[in-house]
C-alpha cells in the first residue's frame, strides 16, 4: 500500500504540457492584476479579472458548468457579445495561461484595439507549424488536423462557415488543441476572429516544452503521462542521508603516530643538559 503521507519533492516535468495543472489561478490571473485589471468574484467561487475598460476579460472557473477552467473573451464595448473567446480546460497547466496573459496584456497596453481585431485565418501559423516545425498536415471530414513530430500535439482547423453564437456557447470551435497522450489529453479552444498573433501566442505557449515546477509526491509521480521527464530539482532526505554516510565512511582516520607538534604552531625550545653531580673528595 502506497505511503500516502510521504513528502512531496521538487521536480522539474518536461515538456510543461504533460505536467497537468496546480489547480491554482494564480499564474494564469497574476499578469493582468500586475497590469492594473480589476479583480471580481462571483458567489460560487469562480474569479475574473478584466480589463480597464472591461472590454476583455478572463475568467478562472472552477464551478463552471461548461468545464472549462479558463475563459477569455474580447468584446467590441463593455456590454457587446464577445467577439472572440478562448478556453482551456481543467488539465492545462496554468504556466500555459500565464504565458497568454501576459502577452494579451502588453498587447493591450500598447494597443487596445489590437486584441480585438486581425483575424487572418491563421494560415501564418499553420504555415510555420508546417515548415519550420516539422509538423504534418492530416484532412478529416471539414477539418485540417496539424500533428507535431511526437504526435503529443494536435491542432484542428474545422472549415467553413460557423455560427458565431454556437461558437460563444462552446458548441463548435475554429481551433481545437488536443494535447498529450490519449489517456492524459487536455484540451484548449479559439474562435474564429481571435487575431492571428494573438493565435500564434496560444500555440506558442501550448507547445512550448520548456520545464515547470512540480511538487509531486510518489504517487503522483507515477500519475504522469511516460512521455513525461521528472528531474529531482534536489537530493531526496534519503540520498543525503546515504551521501552523509558515505562520505563518514570515507573520511580518513588520525594517525595513531601523529606527534602532538602538528598542531602547534611553535616549536619547544631544546631541553637544556642536566649538570652531572660532583663527588665528595676523599
Amino acid at each position: 500500500m502506497p505511503n500516502i503521507t510521504a513528502p512531496a519533492r521538487e521536480y522539474q516535468i518536461a515538456p510543461r504540457f504533460l505536467a497537468d495543472s496546480t489547480h491554482t489561478g494564480d499564474p494564469g490571473l497574476v499578469p493582468l492584476l500586475d497590469a492594473g485589471w480589476a479583480l471580481s468574484r462571483d458567489d460560487l467561487g469562480n474569479v475574473f479579472v478584466a480589463s480597464p475598460d472591461h472590454t476583455i476579460r478572463t475568467g478562472f472557473l472552477p464551478e463552471s458548468e461548461r468545464g472549462d477552467l479558463w475563459m477569455i473573451n474580447a468584446h467590441p464595448d463593455a456590454f457587446a457579445p464577445p467577439d472572440w473567446q478562448v478556453t482551456l480546460d481543467l488539465s492545462a497547466p496554468p504556466e500555459i495561461v500565464g504565458e497568454f496573459t501576459t502577452a494579451l496584456a502588453s498587447a493591450y497596453s500598447a494597443a487596445p484595439n489590437s486584441v480585438r481585431e486581425g483575424a487572418g485565418g491563421g494560415f501564418d501559423v499553420t504555415d510555420r507549424l508546417l515548415g519550420e516545425n516539422g509538423w504534418r498536415l492530416e484532412a478529416e471530414r471539414a477539418t485540417a488536423v496539424f500533428r507535431s513530430p511526437d504526435g503529443l500535439v494536435a491542432l484542428h482547423r474545422r472549415l467553413g462557415y460557423l455560427d458565431p453564437e454556437a461558437e460563444m456557447a462552446g458548441d463548435t470551435e475554429r481551433w481545437l488543441f488536443e494535447v498529450g497522450p490519449p489517456s492524459h489529453r487536455w484540451y484548449a479552444t479559439a474562435t474564429t476572429n481571435l487575431p492571428d498573433h494573438l493565435l500564434d501566442t496560444l500555440t506558442t505557449a501550448v507547445t512550448n516544452p520548456a520545464p515547470v515546477q512540480r511538487y509531486l509526491r510518489k504517487q503522483e509521480l507515477a500519475s504522469l503521462p511516460s512521455q513525461a521527464t521528472a528531474t529531482p530539482t534536489a537530493p531526496s532526505p534519503l540520498e543525503v542521508a546515504r551521501i552523509r554516510a558515505a562520505t563518514a565512511r570515507s573520511a580518513p582516520a588520525p594517525s595513531a603516530n601523529a606527534s602532538v607538534l602538528a598542531y602547534s604552531t611553535t616549536t619547544r625550545p631544546a631541553a637544556l643538559p642536566v649538570p652531572a653531580l660532583a663527588g665528595r673528595a676523599r
